[in-house]
């Protein structure tokens, strides 16, 4: 058949379209697959998590003995708690030496009225609000319109060099909540505020130590500086702590320093007075009784008032217990301590070291304690959930998780009496051959350590970022107290999330929302004159978003262009967050 000059130019025509559109999508593929590929870091086995979705919720496994003595007027361990068959050994040291018993002499009680109303400040003073960790927000609201106001501030922070003397730390990152307080008068008269802020009527100051290595002070309503910032050069990635009744700040930074001379500067833990900006006291570098090498404190100290002493768990696998010796004379303006040897406790987990982490075993905590008593609760990067006798240092009971527990428990009394913790795992250990596997969120027993329920999820876990519950319950109030909140990171896709309301009574989803980015941060109840309860969740894209408490529907939504990883403080009704992108943040809901 002969082909006319005409078909032929057809033809030409035709090849050179089709040629054309090949290569667009052979070059499509090809920068879709180098785009894969530097997403997972040139690790082809985390391609398929980027094309599939997960289970996502699971079933409810339910105890239905879990509950028996929650009652009791005192923890004790059952044979599936019992310490030792999860510890291979427990260590104390006293005045610099081992010891095998120890007896404090003040001793330490954490009454519960006490942590109902346990500081003489206005405001949020440690991660969560109190020493339960149950109180994501002060003060109420009266929310007219349901929006986040078109006006907001922002403050600009910064950087800091990584421990590896190449990368940097930036901004506010995961747990980093700031803590928020409306000083009285008389502090105020004494402190080193600018001229201004003492001036205020009302001040509510920000207090946020970032990832910059700085210690930041804020208007809350303006974002202006109230005070000259505070210069550590060590990074804070978790929450500091405020003295219930003195303006003393604890806050332990997150990672070592790069020296002058290429040498490594041991992360520890800062005491500084509020009142001029001095630091008074340092404790936790290079410490050899710690079982881990890897120093960091990103958990939210504890203060016994009563006995004066402070409580802050370490990454290194230690909780230090040290009697501060304060004197505070508000009247003439000093503040100081003369802190005794720290009294260190640890312990070696057989089930921790089987779970290697950074090359040694798991123990150490990145989570903050919660307190009833005399006793502390915890949950270490291994799986661990223990109950410490803080008076003797001695294991009540241990529960194993099995996952690294990053998640703060909740801690909560009942009406009739029964004590229990809600606390989430993160997807370390137990994936499957394409990085999957199941992160939980549990309700346990605080009197024996059992489970009463738990609500598993099956997340992703990729590139040393593992899936799971790395937020800390929002614990409901009133006509919400059977609900507690959660953000599920990492399903049921890579890059998205759950928020989820869950039954205190049963672990089964109220409601669940599906975002589409992922999320970290742990959330915050607003509570309105009406009798409603608004929920806040910020997000790994930048979003803000204000949710109905009891359906879970966006009722406003503000995009800010970047990762917020931190935990937001509120106050009233305004809320102030770091984010990744060196910027400090404050809005305010209408």
């Amino acid at each position: 058949m002969n082909i006319t000059e005409e078909q032929e130019i057809k033809i030409t025509r035709i090849l050179k379209i089709a040629s054309v559109v090949l290569a667009a999508v052979l070059v499509l593929i090809l920068c879709g697959t180098f785009v894969l590929l530097v997403k997972v870091k040139g690790n082809f086995s985390y391609v398929y998590n980027y094309m599939v979705k997960t289970e996502g919720g699971k079933s409810v496994e339910k105890n239905p003995n879990g509950a028996a003595y929650a009652d009791s007027p005192a923890p004790f361990s059952l044979p599936g708690t019992a310490p030792f068959a999860f510890l291979k050994r427990t260590e104390i040291l006293e005045n610099g030496a081992k010891t095998d018993v120890f007896n404090r002499a003040e001793r330490i009680v954490f009454t519960e009225d006490y942590l109902k109303d346990f500081t003489a400040f206005n405001g949020i003073i440690t991660f969560r609000g109190n020493y339960s960790r149950s109180k994501s927000s002060y003060g109420t609201v009266s929310l007219k319109s349901n929006t986040i106001s078109k006006d907001y501030w922002t403050y600009k922070t910064g950087k800091v060099l990584k421990s590896d003397g190449v990368n940097f730390w930036s901004g506010n990152g995961w747990t980093g909540q700031p803590l928020a307080v409306q000083w009285d008068q008389g502090t105020k008269a004494v402190m080193n505020l600018y001229p201004e802020a003492k001036a205020k009527s009302g001040l509510v100051e920000v207090i946020y130590p970032g990832m910059d290595g700085m210690i930041h002070f804020l208007d809350m309503e303006t974002g202006k500086e109230t005070r000259d910032a505070i210069n550590v050069g060590m990074t804070f990635k978790g929450t500091c702590s405020l003295h219930p009744y003195y303006p003393l700040l604890v806050c332990g930074s997150g990672d070592s320093a790069p020296g002058l001379f290429g040498e490594q500067v041991s992360a520890r833990v800062f005491i500084y007075s509020l009142l001029d900006g001095k630091k008074l006291y340092e404790f936790g570098a290079n410490d050899n009784f710690a079982p881990r090498i890897w120093h960091a404190y990103d958990s939210s100290a504890i203060f016994s008032a009563e006995t004066d002493t402070l409580i802050a768990p370490g990454e290194n696998g230690v909780i230090y217990t040290i009697k501060l010796n304060s004197v505070y004379d508000p009247a003439n303006g000093i503040l100081s301590v003369d802190p005794e040897q720290p009294v260190e406790y640890t312990y070696y987990s057989e089930a921790s070291e089987k779970r290697i982490y950074q090359g040694e075993g798991g123990y150490g905590s990145e989570a903050s304690a919660v307190v009833w008593e005399n006793y502390l609760f915890l949950g270490d990067n291994g799986g661990i959930f223990y109950c410490l006798d803080l008076n003797t240092l001695t294991p009540v009971w241990v529960q194993d998780l099995y996952e690294d527990i990053n998640s703060s428990p909740v801690f909560e009394v009942t009406e009739t009496g029964e004590k229990y913790i809600y606390v989430g795992t993160t997807l370390k250990y137990h994936t499957d051959g394409h990085h999957l596997g199941e992160a939980c969120i549990y309700k346990i027993n605080a009197m024996t350590g059992d489970i009463v329920w738990k609500k598993p999820y099956e997340v992703h876990t990729v590139l040393g970022l593992a899936g799971g519950i790395l937020s800390t319950g929002t614990s409901g109030e009133g006509k919400y107290s059977d609900y507690i909140y959660y953000a599920v990171s990492k399903v049921p896709s890579v890059d998205t999330a759950y928020i989820v309301a869950i039954s205190k009574k049963t672990g089964e989803e109220y409601w669940r929302t599906e975002l589409k980015c992922d999320a970290w941060s742990s959330g915050a109840l607003l509570y309105d004159t009406d009798g409603s309860a608004k929920y806040v969740q910020c997000c790994g894209n930048g979003d803000i978003l204000l949710m109905d408490a009891k359906t879970g529907k966006i009722l406003a939504s503000k995009n800010f262009g970047s990762n917020i990883e931190a935990t937001p403080v509120v106050f009233d009704n305004r809320l102030a967050v770091g984010l990744r992108s060196e910027y400090i943040l404050g809005i305010k809901f209408e």
